[in-house]
């Protein structure tokens, strides 16, 4: 019974992520198709509407927003709105987070961005390193005292948690290591279980 259960264990770490991916990209696809469906149903003349049409539009909806970005005014009003949003207590925290951690890995930085790093440390004699990417080398734009001529903002993540910390060291702390940023941050997330070859 024993080893019975350790394979269905094993049954499971295996399929988990695919069938978690699956369901994930499957609630999308019918959040669109259910929610802009039903806008199409009532906009269009009946017997216009083809399923999947739902599914189309958000995807079309999606691109023309990207194109739109572009315009000086769509940006002006995407601006706007932040701010309302940042005025609004819970949103604002929420909002914040989320926008700040997919731009870590969606928006196009300078190689110094990705850049992994290892910060020594020493804990009861014991010497230790951290893993690290490094987030900002200039402090030019931000109030004095925050970073100072050669140090540097390393951002520290935490095992199996969206979270953990920025510390401002001096470029001397650091190690860098030859790693994409993909590769390290699957290492660190899962505690050094696993580091996918991408």
């Amino acid at each position: 019974m024993k080893r019975l259960g350790k394979i269905m264990f094993q049954g499971l770490v295996a399929m988990l992520p695919a069938i978690l991916t699956l369901y994930i990209i499957f609630w999308l696809v019918r959040s669109a198709e259910t929610l802009l469906g039903a806008l199409l149903k009532v906009l269009l003349p009946d017997g216009w509407y083809i399923p999947g049409m739902g599914l189309l539009t958000g995807l079309a909806v999606t691109f023309l927003f990207g194109l739109a970005l572009n315009a000086f005014l769509v940006r002006r009003l995407l601006r706007l709105s932040e701010t309302l949003m940042a005025r609004i207590p819970l949103v604002k925290t929420l909002y914040g987070s989320l926008k700040d951690f997919i731009g870590f890995f969606a928006a196009k930085r300078d190689s110094q961005f990705n850049q992994v790093v290892t910060i020594e440390l020493e804990s009861g004699g014991t010497p230790m390193r951290m893993i690290g990417f490094v987030t900002r080398s200039e402090f030019g734009d931000l109030p004095a005292g925050i970073g100072e001529e050669g140090e540097i903002a390393v951002y520290i993540p935490m095992s199996y948690q969206i979270g953990g910390f920025t510390v401002i060291v001096p470029r001397s702390a650091v190690r860098p290591v030859n790693i994409s940023t993909h590769r390290a941050m699957g290492f660190v997330v899962t505690g050094g279980m696993t580091a996918d070859k991408g």
